[in-house]
């Protein structure tokens, strides 16, 4: 098959056809499905292996602050050596961790297979931006990102319902045979796609911390670190505890319909986002987008009052999270030095894992006292208030980058 004559041209005039984004957003849709399964599903197993609560949470705990950690020296490397390589070693983990659960179940071993994992999660998410970024042409990034996510959005619809349906019917052993199987099909599909040449560098990199302090030197950078935070905080409050909301402030309505069209509503935010941002510039559209997020969680607050807001607001928190996450991506890599741009989405995932973390704790303290609806209304308030500032500080940057 010729598919020469449907191609794009990158950075470095790579070209690329449908074929090669084909094998990259397959493996994307495969890796993103076996990483929110694991997220779903192995608090449960946790219980059924024997462990307490605690030590349930504490498994995914340990996931994600691993993958903080490594993602701190992992990220400059990726701009070293190229993201490809330690993505497919990332995949790898996510392919052979199941496998030794198999071998030999029981906590200690979850715990151990968890944070081996963490190396997939700490590579994969800045190396999947970061190779959009240098496969696509310059002056479209952002409709490409939005292709990508929505590759990342199906695998987190499909990936825990497939998950949960197979540990309901054969068991868990045969949903680690599938996570495997399925992890081993991302990783083949990623060894397939061709990417750009990694330039070789003609200084040795001074180190991790001090390419993280380089690409810190962008000073466009904070306002939208604050905006991911931002969108972050509210995200982890709206996927930890929406579902208890509803069924404390509108139990006759299922929660099940709030996830269908807040997942729907992302998914169709994401193209439409990314070629807005292409067009019209990151700001005029990440801000409106921040905004409209924190409408929606403000609009939680009154469901006792009108139950039928259920959709209204995951409609609105679907294109707010969505549209909000990819354009701030866009808008990073934008801004990015050319050898420090895994370096910076590092610094972007840390962010969302850290205000991520942030968010489920602070709605979990909210559940007991003042309520959660009240929680919602904060988080939305204080969004909206907070776009303001960070929306000048981010025109002050731009124009005096300008001038300069």
């Amino acid at each position: 098959m010729n598919v020469s004559r449907t191609t794009t041209t990158g950075g470095h005039g790579f070209r690329t056809g449908w074929l090669n984004w084909f094998f990259f957003f397959g493996s994307v849709l495969f890796f993103m499905a076996n990483l929110f399964a694991a997220i779903a599903v192995f608090p449960s197993y946790s219980l059924a292996i024997g462990s307490t609560p605690f030590q349930a949470g504490l498994q995914n705990t340990l996931f994600g602050v691993a993958a903080v950690l490594i993602r701190f020296y992992l990220g400059p490397v990726m701009d070293d050596r190229g993201p490809k390589p330690l993505m497919l070693l990332g995949a790898f983990t996510f392919a052979t961790a199941p496998l030794l659960l198999l071998i030999s179940p029981g906590y200690n071993l979850l715990l151990a297979a968890r944070i081996y994992q963490s190396l997939g999660l700490a590579v994969f998410l800045p190396g999947m931006y970061a190779l959009t970024a240098e496969m696509a042409p310059p002056a479209r990034i952002g409709t490409y990102l939005g292709s990508l996510r929505i590759s990342f959005n199906i695998g987190l619809l499909a990936g825990p319902s497939a998950a949960l349906l197979i540990i309901g019917g054969p068991g868990y052993n045969t949903w680690f045979v599938v996570s495997a199987l399925s992890s081993f099909l991302a990783l083949a599909l990623l060894a397939l796609v061709r990417v750009p040449e990694t330039p070789v560098r003609a200084v040795k990199s001074p180190g991790s911390l001090n390419q993280i302090l380089q690409a810190l030197t962008v000073k466009q950078i904070y306002p939208i670190i604050g905006g991911i935070a931002l969108f972050a905080f509210t995200y982890s409050g709206v996927v930890s505890f929406a579902a208890v909301h509803i069924e404390e402030a509108a139990p006759n309505v299922e929660a099940a319909y709030f996830f269908i069209a807040f997942g729907a509503a992302g998914i169709i935010t994401c193209l439409g986002a990314g070629v807005l941002s292409d067009r019209f510039g990151r700001q005029q559209v990440a801000w409106p987008m921040l905004i409209l997020l924190g409408i929606g969680s403000a609009l939680f607050y009154c469901l006792p009052a009108w139950p039928a807001l259920v959709i209204v607001c995951a409609v609105i928190l679907g294109i707010g999270i969505q549209g909000s996450s990819l354009v701030f991506a866009a808008w990073l890599i934008e801004i990015s030095r050319p050898g420090l741009r895994a370096t910076t989405i590092s610094l972007q995932e840390n962010s969302i894992d850290i205000f991520f973390a942030l968010g489920a704790m602070a709605f979990g303290l909210a559940a007991q006292e003042p309520g959660l609806g009240r929680a919602f209304l904060a988080a939305g308030l204080i969004t909206i208030v907070a776009v303001l500032p960070l929306r000048k500080l981010s025109a002050y940057l731009i124009n005096n980058k300008a001038n300069d």
